[in-house]
């Protein structure tokens, strides 16, 4: 039985470093890191151990499992873990509980704010040949609006 382990470990690194390349480079953006992340949380108020999962590695977390094409949480823990070990760090528990308690303590305003501050960032970055007759498009629907051509419109 103890000889199965190496061979074991080997085959999990590999499943780990193929992981890390799809995903975690998102966690290096800027607007993710760690800080500029952790002093939104602070300002929040969000409570968290400064263990293997910190609000900030919370937060990660649930964004690799929203990107993730399984959406679960076990793969987006898996991807973590890949990280983790990709960065020399030792990694966290395999088990998606410690994760999924923490994640219940992320206030939706920090999500929001980041969201909001990324969408700021891809428009800033974004180039000029990506416009629409020269125009940013800022929201597109199949929407139509009627509008009567009264006097009232027409000075407002």
């Amino acid at each position: 039985m103890p000889q199965c382990l190496p061979g074991l470990m080997a085959r999990q690194l590999v499943v780990y470093r193929q992981r890390v390349v799809e995903a975690p480079a998102l966690l290096a953006w800027e607007t993710l890191s760690r800080s500029h992340v952790t002093p939104m949380l602070h300002e929040a108020q969000v409570k968290g151990r400064e263990r293997c999962l910190p609000p900030y590695v919370t937060l990660w977390t649930f964004l690799l499992q929203v990107l993730s094409l399984d959406g679960s949480c076990r793969d987006a823990v898996t991807r973590l873990r890949a990280f983790q070990v990709a960065q020399g760090e030792p990694p966290c528990s395999p088990h998606t509980g410690s994760d999924c308690t923490a994640r219940g303590r992320l206030p939706e305003s920090v999500v929001a704010r980041l969201a909001q501050e990324a969408g700021d960032r891809l428009r800033q970055e974004s180039p000029r040949s990506w416009r629409w007759k020269g125009r940013r498009v800022k929201r597109v629907d199949g929407a139509t609006v009627s509008m009567p051509d009264t006097p009232a419109n027409q000075e407002a």
